[in-house]
């Protein structure tokens, strides 16, 4: 009988302990604490509110920290007699409501951590801990780099400066970034270990926590290269003698280029991409050169191009189109009066030599007889000036030799 009253006994003592474990988880279960607001901000207060408590509370406590140490209580509560009993972590901006909740005013960057309260009921007790965090503002973001004068192929760093930011974000010409670029674990730094013509645009970044978010002035990168793909435009390798020389030199470059020029290795007054001369003369024919600079690179590149001035047209005609129609035309208007003239004359001489024909027909006779007339004058007429000159001085004339022929007449 003694060994049955003690098995009853040891029954009933471990159905109390079943029953009171059960008690104590439910109720350990169902105890909770609720911050209020959830994201607390630095100088406002929060309230660590106790929740799932279904029965009296007969004392309850709160302690900085995941332990229920005494090192580590704030105060003790007694709430029917409203006892408090303050422990060494104690501060003036906690205070206590009948609830077992604790509320904080005035919150400072050291409140945040971890709290535990202690809940004792009239059935059992229970405790729980709740991590606090104390939210600062997002301060300004500012985005710095390490190469203000980034060259193309060269490494380029942004980093964006900001305080009490749970995130970063990045972005480039208002969308997000292009795949390719390398960030930091913490998304403050955005490398670029090769950069490219293409990455120039405007760069933000956007930093934010639980209660703020701020977005940071656009920063514009800008990547240098060149000069190169060297052009001379707008002018004309010809010219006449009195016409404009006008030549314009261009250059893919950032930042934008200095320009010289130089006429057969003589520095010209022109300092930009514009080479115009009103009125060209023979000394402005030569080789012209647009030497290209740029300030960042240091890099140079010139292109030349030969102009010739004409002292006529620049296509070497000696007159123009205009002068060449007139000529046109005179020389037309010449060839039809000259052949006007030859054929009037023709028709005259024609009718001239129709009158001489008719009137030699007709004295026939008689001009022959002029003609022998006029030979026999000419035979007499015959003067030597060798035999007057003779007499005049005094001279002894020959007579000259007697050449008559004799003919022999012989009748048969």
């Amino acid at each position: 009988m003694c060994g049955c009253c003690c098995r009853r006994l040891l029954f009933h003592c471990c159905w109390t302990l079943a029953v009171c474990l059960s008690v104590w988880m439910d109720s350990a279960h169902g105890i909770g604490v609720q911050l209020i607001p959830q994201n607390p901000v630095v100088n406002q207060s929060v309230t660590l509110s106790v929740t799932g408590v279904t029965v009296t509370i007969r004392q309850f406590s709160w302690y900085k920290g995941s332990s229920v140490d005494t090192n580590n209580q704030i105060f003790n509560v007694i709430p029917q007699t409203n006892s408090v009993t303050h422990g060494r972590q104690y501060f003036s901006r906690a205070s206590h409501f009948p609830n077992g909740s604790l509320q904080i005013s005035g919150l400072v960057p050291t409140d945040q951590g971890n709290y535990t309260v202690l809940i004792q009921t009239i059935e059992t007790s229970a405790q729980h801990t709740v991590l606090l965090t104390v939210y600062e503002p997002v301060t300004s973001s500012v985005i710095s780099t390490n190469n203000k004068e980034p060259q193309e192929n060269g490494k380029v760093t942004l980093t964006c400066s900001t305080n009490n930011a749970e995130k970063i974000l990045w972005s480039k010409n208002g969308v997000s970034l292009p795949p390719g670029l390398s960030l930091s674990a913490d998304n403050k730094t955005l490398t670029f270990s090769s950069v490219s013509r293409s990455d120039t645009g405007q760069y933000r970044c956007e930093a934010s926590n639980a209660v703020s978010k701020t977005i940071s002035d656009p920063y514009t990168l800008t990547v240098n290269y060149g000069p190169e793909n060297l052009r001379i435009k707008g002018g004309t390798q010809q010219v006449t003698s009195g016409n404009p020389i006008s030549l314009e030199c261009s250059a893919d470059s950032v930042p934008a280029p200095t320009y010289l020029w130089k006429l057969n290795w003589t520095v010209l007054e022109f300092q930009n991409n514009k080479l115009n001369i009103q009125q060209a003369t023979s000394e402005n024919a030569g080789n012209y050169t647009c030497i290209v600079t740029n300030s960042v690179t240091k890099l140079s590149q010139e292109i030349s191009i030969y102009v010739t001035v004409n002292e006529n047209d620049p296509n070497n005609n000696p007159i123009g189109t205009g002068h060449i129609v007139g000529i046109a035309i005179a020389i037309i208007l010449v060839l039809a009066l000259v052949t006007a003239l030859i054929f009037l004359l023709g028709i005259r001489r024609h009718h001239s030599s129709s009158k001489k024909d008719t009137k030699s027909t007709e004295n026939g006779h008689t001009s022959a007889q002029g003609i022998e007339m006029d030979e026999a004058a000419l035979q007499y007429s015959s003067i030597d000036f060798s035999a007057q000159r003779g007499l005049q001085r005094n001279e002894h004339v020959v007579p000259p030799p007697d050449n008559t022929v004799y003919a022999e007449v012989r009748h048969k």
